[in-house]
This record gives C-alpha cells, structure tokens and sequence, in this order.
C-alpha cells in the first residue's frame, strides 16, 4: 500500500492543503499587476504556492513563468537560464520555423540565438555567445517580457530570489532599472533566507528597497491540517487518533513539509502494527525521524562554534516564558555576553539555522532542534 502523504516534492492537487487566503492575495495581486515578495523557510510550501497560484489562474490575459534560481552557477548561467524560459514561455511556437527565426533575431540577437527541431519536432531556442560581458545583452533578456507581451501580461516567479547575491551582486541593480519601467509584466520574488531577503527588499541601500509589497505566509491551520491528515488516512483504510495527530502539529508546529514527513512516519508504523494508544508510540516515530538524519545534524553541528552551540540548545530548551537575552536565562545555559550572543545570533541566521518568529528565535529545523534538545 502506497503511503498517502508527500513531502520534499512540489506538492499538487489533493496533497495540497488550504492557503485559500494567500492564493487569493497572489491572484489579486496577479491581476492588478503589483509585485511582491514573500519570505518562509525551506520547505514551508512556497513553491507549491506559486505553483497552484498559476495553476488554478483563471485569466487567459496573463501569462505566468516560474524560474528557480537555486540551481544557477552564474551570471552566464542565469542568462541562459532566463532566456530559455522566457522563449518557451513567450514565443508563439506554433508559427513558422522562418518566423520564428526572425523573432529570435530581433530579440536576442547580440546573443546569437539558434533554433533546432529535436526528433519530436518540437522547437527549442538556444544561445552560442560564449561569455555574456555586455551590460546591454543583460538588459536585453531583462526586457524581453515587456517587448513580448504584445496586448497580455506577464507574471514572473523567481523563486530562491536570495541566491541572486551569489550569481552576481550588481544583477539586482540591472533588475531594479529594467523593471521599474516595465508596464506588462509583474514580478513575485520568493526566498527561504530570512536575513538576506529582508536585506533586499528593507535596506535602504538595497536597489529593491521597497520594490514591492512583502507578502506574509503564514502556518496552515492546524484544523485544516488535522482534517489534512485525517482524509489521507481515511483513504488508506487506516485510523489516527486526534492524540496523535495533536502530537504530529505540535512538533511540526503546522510547518507543511514536516506535518506531511512526520505523519508518514506515523502512518509507517500504524501499517506495521504498532499500537498508537502505547505510551511510547510517539517515542517512536520521533526517534526513527530524529536518527536517519543525525549525521547531518552532526556534521553541521561540528562547524559551529562553543558560543553558537550554547546558543541554540538554549533556543531549543526555552519555555514560553523565558526570554533568550534576559539575566537569568544566561546563567541557566551559561550563555556568553549579550555581544558575543548578537554575534552568535547574526551567524545563525546567515547559516539559516534560526530565523525570527513574532519577536523570538527559533531553530528552523523541528527534527534538528530536537537533536539539539537530546544532546
């Protein structure tokens, strides 16, 4: 029997849950033609959001591309990358091979474009240049999807938006001064990196400072989430008890990637016989979660140093009511001086093991600030 629940994947039909309200947010915004950017970890479903956004899209007058920059080596890469996309996705390719050539000319000719047939006779658009070093071939691709449009509009996700500091630092000024003039075409800026997005588009000597309304993604509810897990045993022929599924949201804390991961685990053990009414039952699962992923907690561990460690088992361990800088929860985990807690707390946040939730710091990971509780 097939386990019903998919995690670290895009997630499509029903094995997507809710978001009704962001879904309606980002059409608005789709349909007004306004651009945004939202922030939320890893795996928190960003990308299955902007998928089932274009997806479910009922305007036949917009046209939506979607790029992951992750994956991008390069400003060369990116060029390419970008350009491939926005051929596929804007060039009418039922017209004519000879037609087609003449557009491609037009628009990317400082790239020398070249279009083959591969054995399907599908056509695909690729570029020779070598190295791209002219700021104007840069510009070009950046204003392709206005010079494209013709009487539609043009919404572009770039998703991982942060990586875009890694390819090259100045490509985000090239952005700012191509997109600002554009009329056509709307942008949705997507990333997991909590300090370098909120760089991006809060800091004053961003480009991108205030390019855009930030869009918040907030939790599932746990009673969506609850009625989530339930169907998708329901479908199974299997049963969970509402202990148990209380038990799955508050360690996943309604995170959809680790609500979906840790519910497998459940539904692993339910079909192997165990009994989910023994005291010991969530031991269970949560160690053999905890334990296939303990080398790389280690690993990651081994690299951080004895302030940084304090530090997060400090998160880790801290009740509802005590604050992480105050006096006494210092001395309780022997914690360094409020500066060197600032500087622990700075590199944390670049290594994107902590971000700031509602005013208080919390380990991104569920199953690593578990392993950090046990240590």
């Amino acid at each position: 029997m097939k386990n019903p629940f998919r995690y670290g994947e895009i997630v499509t039909g029903e094995n997507f849950c809710n978001r009704r309200e962001e879904l309606k947010n980002i059409h608005n915004a789709i349909n007004n033609r306004y651009s945004f950017w939202m922030y939320s970890p890893r795996r928190f479903g960003k990308s299955s959001l902007i998928f089932k956004a274009f997806e479910i899209l009922n305007n036949k007058k917009i046209i939506p591309l979607y790029f992951d920059l992750y994956n991008v080596h390069n400003l060369d890469d990116f060029v390419r990358k970008y350009s491939q996309i926005l051929a596929k996705g804007l060039f009418n390719w039922k017209t004519n091979i000879e037609n087609l050539s003449k557009f491609a000319y037009k628009y990317f000719k400082n790239l020398y474009p070249k279009i083959s047939i591969d054995a399907l006779g599908t056509p695909s658009l690729s570029l020779e240049i070598q190295k791209i070093e002219e700021q104007r071939d840069i510009e070009t691709v950046l204003n392709i999807p206005e010079q494209l449009a013709g009487d539609k509009q043009v919404c572009i996700a770039f998703d991982e938006f942060q990586e875009i500091q890694r390819i090259e630092p100045f490509l985000i000024n090239w952005m700012r001064s191509a997109f600002q003039k554009q009329k056509k075409v709307s942008y949705i800026f997507s990333g997991s990196k909590q300090s370098l997005m909120e760089y991006i588009f809060s800091d004053t000597n961003s480009p991108f400072y205030e390019y855009g309304f930030k869009m918040n993604i907030d939790p599932i509810s746990e009673k969506d989430l609850t009625n989530y897990i339930k169907r998708q045993f329901k479908k199974t022929e299997q049963n969970i008890s509402n202990n148990i599924i209380k038990e799955i949201l508050s360690e996943s804390r309604c995170h959809p990637h680790f609500t979906q991961h840790f519910a497998s685990f459940v539904w692993d053990l339910i079909l192997e016989g165990e009994d989910q009414e023994n005291s010991e039952f969530k031991s269970k699962w949560l160690k053999r979660i905890v334990a296939g992923q303990s080398l790389i907690f280690q690993n990651i561990y081994d690299q951080l140093s004895e302030n940084q460690r304090k530090i997060l088992f400090a998160i880790s361990a801290l009740e509802q009511d005590e604050k992480l800088f105050s006096n006494a929860v210092r001395n309780k985990y022997k914690l360094p001086e409020v500066s060197s807690m600032t500087t622990g707390i700075k590199s944390l946040l670049k290594k994107n093991l902590i971000h700031k939730v509602n005013g208080s710091y919390e380990i991104i990971n569920p199953i690593f600030e578990e392993w950090v509780r046990s240590l």
